[in-house]
């Protein structure tokens, strides 16, 4: 049969295809295959659409796969058969695959963990991965880095050791001069072990060599040269013999004649002299004064004619001047000056001789050197009689070799550093004996600021003043036991003066008011005095105790003088004045006292705080800004006091005196007097005390400045017969409670009979 067409061919395949199988029988589909619905082969999936099917045909732990015809099996990711296959198509369990034996998959510097069908990577105690993952699987994307734990925590290996990074981990190591306390050169632990100080100075006595000092410090030490020698690199201190020794302070010299290496000759000399005491060191402040001068001509022998220098240091101030060619200036006078010194001397005393090349003269002041010298008189007449410095030191130097019987006086004007209020006189430095000494020195003039001292020789010049301050050991420790005593009795006194007032109400007024601020003003005060008279050590904290105890004790005062201003108005004024308002009383009580320690403060602001306890300067005359305003407020009470007796007086005289009210104002009046005489008596005892020779008067003015506490409960309360009777309830009512919780069945019956003895007045 010929086909023409497309559609006959279309036919003829139909037919071949469809119509002939179904005559004569279709043959059966491939294995994997199965026949369908429409009679055509379909391939079979035997790994089926679930986990169930793919499991059953393959087993545990694979995955399954179709194909046409057939199927094949794997392990899943991290699982192996035994076969070692990794296809298969007979159904075999897979197990797990320990990743972690064979392979690095997770880098240096990591831990491989296993887990089943896989593992996870963690980094190793002292890394950290990059991108700040705890754990991964991919070592391509994350690996693990060192971690810096130095930088991380500052004091990771705690105090005096250092800390060094290193790959994973760190190390201590303790810094020079330390050990660990383990023994070991390094360590990881603070809390086990740490760094101790090594005692050089026990380890090696002999480690700063003769005549020095060795003295540890933390991690290291230094040697200091013994009294009366200095090192020989001209340094304070060293460290190692082989690095420098002590040699003999007398041998010291300045390295040259400029003002730089004189001044630290000087440090040098001083700093080694200050560490004998007075006995020892005289030798040394000869030969330190005698190399002082020596120097300080060679400086002034440097100078152009009449050409004057003057040289500031830390340790003095130099003034000199020099003349050349034997050419005296028309003055005929040598005036040198330093801050707080001048000298003025004749130019023919300076050269000694009518022809000369140079002559030189040379003013020194010392700063510090009043400190290291004793002030032991060679010519003293009088017997146990203490002398201090109220001058710098200085030293008058010439180049005219002759020191003594010159034709004309060395004239030296000092300002007095202290003020000077006793005996003064005016002395020279005796080389030969090493002390002090008056002879050929006077007193030209003097006054509280400045001190001018005729001469006639050269040398070492100073002013001293006489002490007489209480020295007995006996005596001061009298004297403190006394104040302890008597301040800790009057500060109990004042805190119950302060609790009557406040609590018993049969007295209330305005005059108990102005007792209670009295009270707790003194109360304050001597508290202060108590606890802060002796601080000197903090010169500041000091200043502000004497502040406050200025304030204190003038606040007291102002309430006394607030006392006499009240009896006065409810007496002179008869009975319809008014009283003081609490608001203008406080504003006077404690606003005065703030003004005057205010100007006070302002104007000689050093006048609070001595060397020796924390009150007001005696010696300036500072103290007045307290003891004026006190006389002023005595005074003022006192004619407050002569008005109100008198008008007492002449109203007892009267016909028709009002009797209760007179009593009781008498009665103010006369303890307000007699508080005032205690009180105001205290600072005459004082004034007196700190004059010459006044022991006894010492001893009574600590008693009374101590005890003023207890007059003042005794003025007011103990002799007051409303006070003594409230006294008298409170204690009779504390015995009833006690005796009422005793015995609980008597209570209704001493009530009974407590009312009616009130009642009756019995």
């Amino acid at each position: 049969m010929q086909i023409r067409d497309s559609s006959q061919l279309r036919v003829a395949l139909y037919f071949y295809i469809v119509i002939i199988p179904c005559f004569i029988g279709a043959k059966p589909c491939p294995s994997g295959f199965y026949r369908s619905s429409n009679k055509t082969c379909v391939d079979d999936n035997e790994c089926g659409d679930d986990d169930n099917t793919a499991s059953a045909m393959c087993g545990v732990n694979t995955e399954c796969y179709n194909t046409p015809g057939s199927f094949y099996c794997t392990c899943k990711k991290g699982y192996s058969n035994p076969s070692r296959k990794y296809n298969f198509t007979t159904r075999a369990n897979c197990y797990d695959v320990d990743e972690c034996v064979n392979e690095d998959w997770c880098g240096p510097n990591a831990t491989c963990t296993n887990t089943y069908g896989s593992f996870i990577c963690s980094c190793k105690e002292g890394f950290t991965t990059n991108t700040g993952e705890r754990e991964f699987t991919d070592i391509t994307q994350t690996q693990c880095q060192d971690v810096d734990e130095c930088s991380k925590e500052k004091r990771l290996c705690g105090h005096n050791a250092s800390c060094e990074n290193t790959q994973g981990g760190f190390r201590c190591t303790c810094n020079r001069g330390f050990v660990a306390t383990s023994g070991n050169l390094t360590f990881v632990n603070k809390t086990q072990t740490q760094c101790k100080d090594i005692d050089e100075c026990t380890d090696e006595p002999d480690v700063c060599g003769y005549n020095a000092s060795c003295v540890n410090e933390p991690g290291t030490y230094h040697c200091i040269c013994d009294g009366g020698f200095v090192s020989s690199n001209g340094e304070p201190h060293f460290t190692s013999k082989t690095e420098a020794h002590c040699a003999d302070l007398k041998l010291l010299r300045p390295k040259s004649s400029s003002p730089e290496d004189i001044n630290a000759f000087a440090e040098l000399s001083l700093r080694s002299i200050s560490k004998l005491g007075n006995g020892k060191s005289k030798d040394l402040i000869s030969n330190f004064l005698n190399v002082m001068e020596k120097h300080a001509i060679l400086v002034a022998q440097s100078l152009r004619h009449e050409e004057k220098k003057n040289f500031s240091a830390s340790q003095f101030e130099m003034s000199i001047q020099a003349i050349r060619n034997s050419t005296i200036p028309k003055d005929g006078k040598a005036k040198l000056a330093t801050a707080r010194n001048r000298m003025s001397i004749d130019w023919n005393t300076v050269a000694g001789k009518e022809d000369f090349d140079v002559a030189a003269a040379a003013l020194i002041s010392y700063k510090q050197l009043d400190s290291l010298m004793n002030t032991t008189l060679l010519d003293d007449d009088s017997t146990g009689t203490e002398y201090k410095f109220i001058s710098e030191i200085v030293t008058a130097a010439v180049s005219n070799p002759v020191k003594e019987n010159h034709g004309h006086h060395i004239n030296l004007t000092f300002e007095n550093t202290k003020v000077r209020n006793r005996t003064a006189k005016c002395v020279y430095w005796e080389n030969s004996v090493n002390t002090w000494s008056s002879a050929g020195c006077t007193i030209d003039t003097s006054n509280i600021n400045f001190t001018r001292c005729s001469c006639t020789h050269l040398s070492s010049f100073a002013v001293l003043m006489a002490l007489h301050d209480i020295t007995d050991p006996s005596h001061i420790y009298n004297l403190g036991l006394i104040t302890n005593i008597g301040v800790i009795l009057s500060l109990v006194c004042l805190f119950l003066s302060i609790l009557t007032f406040m609590l018993c109400r049969s007295i209330k007024s305005i005059r108990t008011t102005i007792h209670t601020y009295l009270c707790i003003s003194l109360f304050l005060a001597e508290l202060l005095f108590l606890t802060g008279i002796s601080r000197v050590q903090n010169k500041i904290g000091c200043a502000i105790i004497a502040g406050f105890l200025h304030y204190l004790f003038l606040a007291c005062f102002a309430w006394m003088l607030l006392e006499g201003v009240q009896l006065y108005l409810m007496l002179v004024k008869v009975f319809k004045a008014k009283s003081l308002q609490s608001k203008y009383m406080l504003l006077f009580g404690y606003g005065f006292p703030l003004l005057v320690v205010g100007i006070s403060a302002v104007a000689y602001p050093q006048g609070y705080g001595t060397q020796n306890y924390c009150w007001l300067d005696l010696k300036s005359g500072f103290v007045w800004a307290f003891l004026l305003p006190v006389c002023i407020i005595i005074l003022v009470n006192a004619c407050f006091f002569i008005i109100t007796v008198w008008r007492l007086v002449e109203k007892f005289t009267s016909l028709n005196p009002d009797m209760n009210e007179l009593k009781k104002i008498r009665t103010f009046t006369f303890t307000a007097i007699a508080q005032l005489c205690l009180l105001g008596c205290t600072w005459i005892f004082g004034m007196l005390h700190f004059q010459e020779g006044t022991i006894a008067m010492a001893y009574i003015f600590t008693i009374i400045n101590s005890l003023q506490g207890a007059f003042i409960f005794i003025l007011h309360c103990l002799l007051n017969k409303q006070v003594r009777d409230e006294y008298a309830k409170m204690f009779i009512i504390a015995c009833h409670m006690k005796k009422t919780s005793k015995y609980s069945e008597f209570s209704t019956v001493s009530t009974q009979g407590l009312k009616s003895t009130h009642e009756t007045g019995m």
